[in-house]
């Protein structure tokens, strides 16, 4: 059985990403392969790259997006270019939000296995790892627990040892046509020929067939080890795309104000939402929030309630008066949160109450919610 202790690196990474909340893309060298692994806030959002990625995409896209047969196009480099052609289909609406989900679940469940079979097979390479902070990608269509994820792969490798110590993109090839002959039937000679080409996987085999991969592999494994059938390497096919380098643009970010006299409460908000791509505005001295609102227009306004010079709400009361604020989303921050002071703050005017400290699924609620469609997308976009 493989041990596991080749993929510590990897997997004290991932625990890393995970405990410290971070956001970005960690990027695996191995040999000549490459594989990068975006997460947000600690979970992993998407799994891409590796050994076939183009075969991956041909296999997964017709299973999941079943129909959909986007173009050859220029996309942007900087982002997966799979992941490019599935966003665009959703944008068109020749994909389902469903559809989308499975495939992203599939598509990274299959790079993480490909990712540790490969390893297995070439553990005297040394890895190569970056973690790309900040790094993201414009729309998240998983938030998986990485323990979880990787668990389920493990235990998906350590099931196919069991089988035989291959790689499923490795190619089957007739290497004794005599002896293969003498083994088995006309018929079952002339169908191996035909699907034993040189050219097709494991996984593809398998999908032509019509049959699980691990059935295939069992009926070969005995070819395998008379030494009848060989198992080679094989390139990738050429992508559907061009990805071309684009000069980014200078985009201004959508702001987020906090006004809490802790500046504690601004970092937290600021380590949830600047991955997200927007600036947040902390300001600890509410008798100076004014002049910075009306310099920094935010798309939303977090507010402590209890303050040293004035509470939270004489501060809504104050803004809902000004024109420029009238339609402003404003959250009530306390540490207390009773019933009363919920009233208060629809009275005065606030959208909705927060307990301090923010947790990060209750702030990105929050912003779902209230921020306009408009902000959320080019924030996305910075």
């Amino acid at each position: 059985m493989m041990e596991q202790a080749i993929w510590n690196p990897l997997l004290h990474k991932l625990l890393w990403v995970k405990q410290q909340q971070e956001t970005g893309c960690l990027v695996l060298g191995l040999g000549s392969y490459c594989w990068q692994f975006y997460l947000f806030m600690g979970r992993l959002v998407y799994a891409t790259g590796g050994v076939h990625p183009v075969r991956r995409w041909r296999r997964l896209g017709s299973q999941y997006l079943p129909g959909y047969s986007p173009k050859p196009q220029r996309v942007p480099a900087e982002w997966p270019w799979e992941y490019v052609l599935v966003a665009q289909g959703v944008t068109q609406g020749s994909l389902t939000k469903d559809q989308v989900q499975a495939f992203a679940q599939a598509w990274s469940d299959a790079t993480l296995l490909e990712c540790l079979m490969t390893w297995g097979r070439q553990s005297t390479l040394s890895p190569q790892m970056q973690w790309q902070a900040g790094q993201k990608l414009p729309q998240r269509w998983l938030l998986v627990q990485v323990d979880y994820w990787w668990q389920t792969a493990v235990a998906q490798v350590q099931q196919w040892q069991h089988i035989v110590p291959i790689g499923l993109e490795r190619v089957p090839v007739i290497d004794r046509r005599g002896k293969l002959k003498n083994l088995v039937s006309a018929a079952a000679y002339e169908h191996l020929t035909q699907v034993l080409d040189g050219q097709t996987t494991f996984w593809e085999i398998a999908q032509r067939v019509g049959r699980p991969v691990d059935q295939v592999v069992r009926s070969l494994r005995p070819l395998i080890e008379e030494g009848v059938v060989i198992l080679q390497d094989v390139p990738d096919l050429p992508p559907p795309v061009m990805q071309v380098v684009t000069k980014p643009l200078s985009v201004q970010r959508p702001v987020i104000a906090c006004i809490d006299d802790s500046p504690l409460v601004g970092k937290a908000l600021r380590h949830i939402l600047e991955p997200l791509g927007y600036e947040v505005l902390s300001i600890t001295d509410p008798l100076r929030s004014l002049s910075l609102l009306l310099q920094k227009k935010p798309v939303l306004i977090f507010l402590d309630l209890v303050m040293p010079e004035t509470n939270g709400y004489e501060v809504c009361t104050f803004l809902r008066k000004s024109a420029a604020f009238q339609a402003t989303p404003i959250v009530i921050l306390t540490g207390q949160g009773g019933v009363i002071d919920r009233v208060r703050a629809k009275l005065c005017g606030a959208n909705d109450f927060m307990a301090k400290p923010p947790l990060p699924e209750r702030v990105l609620e929050v912003v779902r919610n209230l921020v306009p469609a408009t902000a959320t997308a080019l924030a996305a976009a910075c």
